[in-house]
């Protein structure tokens, strides 16, 4: 077995606490959970959010729409990590949006460069892939 300078335990617990901060529209969690500068690449632009203060203006309607179609879970669903360096992880992830019921109503899957810090990870880059 190979170990790996990150704990995996430590890496699910930081994505489920980031997807409940998601599911329940917690907006200073979530903003707490970026590096800044981070970057958001999408096929058609890239976003840099370069403070807190970016980031909540950017997320807060997102949050918003999650909580108006009825969401209230974003459950995590880890793919594949790739070692990048000591402190670098590439990570995919598959979420999966939930309602009241626990039914998944929709899903993505989105691609994080995340940079280990002490006791926690942040999100660096975040690349939504197309399925």
């Amino acid at each position: 077995m190979t170990s790996t300078p990150y704990d995996q335990d430590d890496l699910l617990t930081f994505l489920v606490d980031y997807g409940v901060a998601l599911g329940s529209g917690d907006l200073e969690t979530v903003t707490d959970s970026l590096a800044y500068p981070s970057v958001v690449v999408e096929a058609e632009r890239s976003l840099v959010v370069p403070d807190a203060e970016a980031a909540r203006d950017a997320l807060g309607s997102m949050l918003a729409t999650y909580r108006e179609q009825g969401l209230v879970a974003a459950v995590p669903d880890v793919r594949a990590v790739e070692q990048v360096g000591d402190a670098l992880l590439w990570v995919d992830v598959r979420w999966s949006y939930k309602d009241e019921n626990a039914s998944e109503e929709t899903a993505e899957q989105v691609r994080y460069l995340l940079r280990r810090g002490r006791d926690t990870f942040e999100l660096c880059v975040v690349v939504p892939v197309e399925e």
